[in-house]
């Protein structure tokens, strides 16, 4: 992408509003489960016009968000372990901090390793079917291809915990 100020400001802005999005859309289901639908109603509204500012912001990044095969390379050679990097911090501090979560950190590092177990380091491209179909476990985020298991391998979860990928 070209540094301009502009476009890091933009891209900037993208990620938090993005970032704000997900996180409305958490606190809504905690409203939900709180007995407060009024709230989490607010709430999901607020993250779907923090989704749609995010997108439009995105519409004016293209053609200056990099695309090629060195930005595919770093996001597993780079993003991906930075994320794995941070689990393994997570699961550090939580051993003293909250053991509880230790369990939780681990899937989810698990899944992380999952996602770049599909690109090779020796090719530097990612491993994909032209027509494979992808199914995300709604729990811990377990990506599979084809069809979605029985069973997540990771946490547990029951086939109707998938979610197609569109």
């Amino acid at each position: 992408m070209s540094d301009t100020k502009t476009n890091q400001s933009l891209a900037q802005a993208f990620a938090r509003l993005s970032k704000a999005a997900a996180r409305r859309k958490i606190y809504s289901r905690k409203a939900a489960k709180e007995g407060r639908p009024e709230v989490a109603r607010f709430l999901r509204a607020m993250s779907a016009s923090e989704a749609v500012q995010a997108h439009r912001l995105f519409n004016s990044l293209i053609g200056r968000v990099d695309t090629s095969d060195a930005y595919l390379s770093s996001i597993f050679e780079e993003e991906v372990l930075t994320i794995l990097e941070n689990y393994s911090e997570l699961i550090n501090n939580a051993a003293a901090e909250r053991p509880a979560l230790l369990h939780a950190l681990s899937q989810l590092r698990a899944v992380e390793t999952r996602l770049r177990s599909f690109y090779s380091q020796d090719s530097k491209d990612v491993h994909v079917d032209n027509d494979a179909c992808y199914f995300v476990c709604s729990f811990c985020g377990y990506l599979s291809t084809d069809s979605p298991p029985e069973k997540c391998p990771i946490c547990g979860a029951p086939i109707d915990a998938f979610q197609e990928v569109l």
